[in-house]
Order: C-alpha cells, then sequence, then structure tokens
C-alpha cells in the first residue's frame, strides 16, 4: 500500500534531498545575493542542481562556481534557439570548443521556440542548429537538455530521428505525446507551471508517464510554484515541485525526492 504525501516542510525532509535540474543562477537575477540563494538551497536540502548557461561568459562563470561542489552542481551549456540569427561559424566554432570541456556536462538548453518566431525560414533555421547541437552532443557522448515551445511536434520528430540521451525541460505537451517521449528514452522535467490550477495537461503527463523517467526543475527564476507564485523563482522552491509530483501520483513526498534524485543520477551517467 502506497503511504500518503507529508507535508515539504514536516519532518522527514532531513532525510531525503531534491534535484533542480535547471537552473538560470548565473544569470543577472541573481548577481545581488547568490550567497543568500545558495544558503536556502542548503536549507531546503536541494543538493543536485544543473546551471544553465547560454552564453560563453556565462557558462566560464558557471564552471567556476560548480567547481566548489562538482556533486552538487552540473553544468549545461547550449545555443537557445531564439539566438539562431546571430549564430555565425565562427561563434559555432567557439561554442564546439566550450562544449568540449569536460566542465561542460549537458548540452543545452537546445530546441525549437515557434512561439515568437513565425518567420518558415528562421524555424527551418532552428531545427537546422537543433539537430547540430543534437549530434555534437551524441559525439561528445554527453547528454542534452531540449526546450520546446509551440514545437512539440517538430521536437518530437527531430528527437526522434537524431536519438541520443536527453531530457526535455518544462514538459507542456499531452500526456500521449510524454509516453511518445518516454518510449524513446528521454526524461521529462517539470516546474512550477504543474502547481498551477490549469496544469490539466501537466499533471495528466505525470501520471502518464512511468516515474523513472520524471525530473524536477525550476527554471528560476522563471515560473516560480504555488505558493510563492509571482515571486522570483529559486531552486529552494523545488519541494513545493516535488510535493505536488508526489501528490499526483499518490506517493510520499520522501518516495518522490528519492526517484528524482536516482533519474537524476541515471540520466547523467546516460542510461
Amino acid at each position: 500500500m502506497k503511504s500518503s504525501p507529508v507535508s515539504v516542510w514536516g519532518s522527514n525532509m532531513e532525510k531525503m534531498y531534491f534535484v533542480d535540474s535547471h537552473a538560470h543562477i548565473m544569470d543577472k537575477d541573481f548577481a545581488q545575493d547568490l550567497d543568500e540563494v545558495i544558503k536556502r538551497t542548503e536549507e531546503k536540502h536541494v543538493d543536485r542542481i544543473m546551471i544553465i548557461a547560454l552564453s560563453i561568459e556565462t557558462a566560464e562563470k558557471a564552471v567556476a562556481f560548480a567547481v566548489q561542489d562538482r556533486n552538487k552542481y552540473k553544468v549545461a551549456a547550449g545555443i537557445f534557439p531564439e539566438d539562431v540569427k546571430e549564430v555565425t561559424e565562427a561563434s559555432w566554432n567557439a561554442f564546439v570548443k566550450l562544449a568540449e570541456q569536460p566542465e561542460i556536462d549537458v548540452i543545452g538548453e537546445i530546441g525549437l521556440d515557434y512561439y515568437w518566431e513565425k518567420d518558415p525560414e528562421v524555424r527551418a533555421r532552428q531545427r537546422e542548429l537543433f539537430i547540430r547541437q543534437i549530434e555534437l552532443a551524441n559525439r561528445l557522448h554527453k547528454p542534452f537538455a531540449v526546450h520546446s515551445r509551440d514545437a512539440m511536434q517538430d521536437t518530437y520528430d527531430i528527437m526522434s530521428a537524431h536519438r541520443g540521451y536527453g531530457l526535455l525541460h518544462c514538459f507542456s505537451g499531452t500526456k500521449e505525446m510524454a509516453r511518445e517521449f518516454t518510449k524513446l528514452g528521454y526524461y521529462l522535467a517539470f516546474g512550477g507551471a504543474l502547481t498551477f490550477k490549469n496544469a490539466r495537461h501537466s499533471i495528466e503527463a505525470v501520471q502518464a508517464v512511468d516515474e523513472k523517467w520524471l525530473l524536477t526543475e525550476t527554471d528560476c527564476p522563471y515560473m516560480a510554484p504555488e505558493p510563492v507564485r509571482g515571486t522570483r523563482n529559486e531552486p529552494s522552491n523545488i519541494p513545493y515541485i516535488t510535493q505536488k509530483m508526489a501528490e499526483v501520483r499518490n506517493v510520499s513526498l520522501e518516495h518522490m525526492a528519492e526517484t528524482v534524485a536516482s533519474n537524476w543520477e541515471r540520466f547523467l551517467e546516460m542510461k
């Protein structure tokens, strides 16, 4: 019999740790109080954080920061789809040189974003860049983290055709699409949106797939979860998201936290 969910702030919290698989903590939003932000991760046992870097400068900062605890911090670097217009062969070569460094654990976030971009030609260039980065990740034998907004079918088609080890960050697809991605061996990460009142698709997706494919994230400083929605998001809010995931799957918080932690380690090992 499954145990019932427990309070995020209950006494059992000392026995577990949490995973933030997508955090922009090197961005300017955290420039003034990063020390305090990190202290709160310690208080809330958020002991695994992947730092997302979308520029070479940010990646260099992330690598220098992560060296203090490589068990806790992983670094992802990628060319964001909206930046496709600025990509030149010189900038691509510089990115490849960065990605080849052993300190870069994951290639990402990469992918497609059709929400703002309506030009078919630019969308085609996004797809080309996405494929190019997947192929780079595969060549380097590194996992990748995918951004997909209003482009789920094209994302699936590319990830199906160009296989590798990846996760879909802030997954927003249907339960049917969630099943199809996990059949290919891709992980699904859910953030603050899972806690929102209109989160039907996310809830159904979490319920539909095997728990071994589930990950948690904040995408901080964006998308803070309930009950702190509307504030700057940060990694210490991960327990709220993990709690919601536990409730959706009708398992204990301890079980969900342990499952996500195991999934995270397996993802990094590309298994």
